[in-house]
């Protein structure tokens, strides 16, 4: 069972980032500008922040550490592999969907290129994106994870990691659920399905963050893999590979359920290994010892 303490801590965290996403989300209703969205990314950190300092809960077991020599091939592999495995999902796509892929895309267009010289533009621009945007991304990830791989998930594993990764990633999703209503990511028109599309997706990441970060016994598993996954949304499928609307749950891009496949499929994995974990004692109690 959750100490009491801990439980109190919980919901004075829900209570302080709740506040902030409601300031936020009025915001982003009235102006529609994404600089407010890169904003609200902090805030769960500035709500692990306080709640740590209103309850004089110190600042042990911030998970900060880096691990670099134990770590170091995991984080090469999640920074230098998601955008492989998130781009099987749009390779399936496209091949349950032929007709929607074309080189005439909306990149394309815009670039002024097509056929051959627009694949070799995309052979020297996106192994670049692959390597620069999820450095650029690390600092906002950090904000976010912090709070749910950092400071929530630890606190929920007393009942399990699977439950724990589960529990958290839901409360992820539910996190994002005023903006997406509003139409970021799935569009507008269907604000319930948005929520119910989010909640999927973030159940998804969710896993494969909570094993990053039991696996490494640091917050910065998860946040390399969340830096890896926002990159890729600046080079999405569908605006690489498309010239009509896509629809959104289906795929091309991540968020679909086709587009998501090869997130899926890890998420599976990591699902397993995590049963591993709980089947062994304390697996994770020396990495909690020794954290600052």
């Amino acid at each position: 069972m959750m100490k009491k303490s801990d439980q109190k801590r919980l919901w004075i965290f829900a209570v302080v980032e709740s506040a902030f996403l409601l300031v936020f989300s009025l915001l982003y209703w009235q102006h529609r500008e994404n600089w407010l969205l890169s904003l609200l990314m902090f805030t769960p950190a500035v709500s692990v922040i306080l709640t740590r300092l209103f309850t004089r809960e110190g600042t042990k077991a911030l998970y900060l550490r880096v691990w670099m020599r134990k770590n170091l091939r995991c984080y090469l592999a999640t920074w230098l592999l998601t955008p492989v495995v998130a781009y099987v999902g749009a390779v399936l796509y496209f091949l349950l969907f032929p007709q929607n892929f074309t080189l005439s895309s909306q990149l394309a267009q815009e670039a002024g290129v097509q056929g051959a010289d627009y694949l070799v533009m995309l052979a020297q621009t996106i192994p670049l994106a692959v390597l620069i945007n999820p450095l650029t991304g690390l600092l906002p990830c950090l904000g976010e994870e912090l709070a749910w791989r950092g400071y929530l998930l630890p606190k929920f594993s007393c009942y399990g990691k699977i439950p724990a990764t589960l529990i958290t990633g839901l409360l992820w999703g539910l996190w994002h659920a005023p903006i997406v209503a509003m139409g970021f990511n799935y569009g507008e028109g269907h604000p319930v399905a948005n929520i119910l599309a989010m909640l999927v997706f973030c159940s998804v990441l969710g896993v494969i963050q909570g094993y990053l970060f039991f696996h490494t016994g640091s917050v910065w598993g998860p946040v390399v893999f969340h830096a890896a996954i926002n990159g890729i949304d600046l080079y999405a499928p569908s605006q690489l590979f498309m010239n009509r609307s896509s629809n959104l749950f289906i795929g091309p891009n991540l968020i679909g359920l086709v587009g998501g496949a090869g997130l899926i499929l890890l998420a599976a994995w990591c699902l397993r290994q995590l049963w591993k974990m709980d089947k062994t004692a304390n697996s994770f109690e020396p990495v909690v010892r020794n954290q600052i």
